[in-house]
């Protein structure tokens, strides 16, 4: 193996966030070949576009043929760790906390929640699927006992900050962010931000300007 390919491949956020969807959609497809074309009217994008974040890999397409689905969806497996087990733990056993536990799809990304915790006494020693709702006094055991690499903070923004301490306090160098809150954090502590309220604004606005479009387009009808 050459010097070249031990160094990790620098992909750019948005063509790595639209690698995410190839590879879902490699995922469900049961197709033996794909074409740049079909995985671009599948998602929406351009297909010239989904050329261009392929180049990235390894992996060629083949003129009339397109790509080996099993082994583009193998590459991707191998760029986004899928095949290595990362171990997960979650604080906050809310309704949130609860519905990330008990969502089966983390199998397919390699992810697996190896512990919940919450500081409400009346959550302690309760059930989400087959975990057991833990003291926070518990994180730094059951971080160091199963190798935990990634925290999910499900609790109120009030808490966020303390909680995100603790986690990076107990080694934990990478952050699923679900408070609506900016967490503050050293430079080697990566944090994802998923504001959900945020989200739903967003798509909020996409609606409103669909239905102003389609107001003024009916106004231009009439006229």
């Amino acid at each position: 193996m050459s010097q070249e390919d031990k160094e990790p491949i620098l992909i750019p956020k948005p063509t790595l966030e639209r690698l995410k969807l190839y590879h879902r959609l490699l995922i469900e497809t049961d197709q033996k070949h794909i074409s740049s074309e079909e995985i671009a009217q599948n998602l929406g994008l351009n297909a010239e576009q989904v050329r261009k974040d392929l180049t990235f890999l390894k992996t060629m397409g083949k003129p009339k043929v397109g790509y080996h689905v099993e082994t583009l969806r193998q590459e991707l497996d191998e760029l986004f760790g899928v095949k290595n087990t990362t171990k997960v733990i979650l604080v906050g056993a809310g309704h949130l906390g609860k519905a990330l536990v008990n969502y089966p799809g983390f199998e397919n990304y390699g992810i697996e929640i190896v512990a919940v915790f919450d500081k409400d006494p009346q959550k302690i020693g309760t059930y989400i699927k087959d975990l057991a709702v833990l003291p926070m006094d518990n994180l730094r055991r059951v971080v160091r006992r199963f190798k935990v690499e990634i925290g999910i903070i499900c609790v109120p923004k009030e808490s966020a900050q303390q909680v995100a301490d603790q986690l990076i306090s107990c080694g934990i160098k990478g952050i699923w962010n679900f408070a609506p809150t900016r967490l503050n954090v050293p430079d080697d502590v990566f944090v994802v931000d998923e504001d959900i309220t945020q989200s739903l604004l967003t798509v909020k606005h996409f609606l409103e300007l669909r239905k102003q479009k389609a107001y003024r387009n009916g106004e231009r009808r009439e006229e």
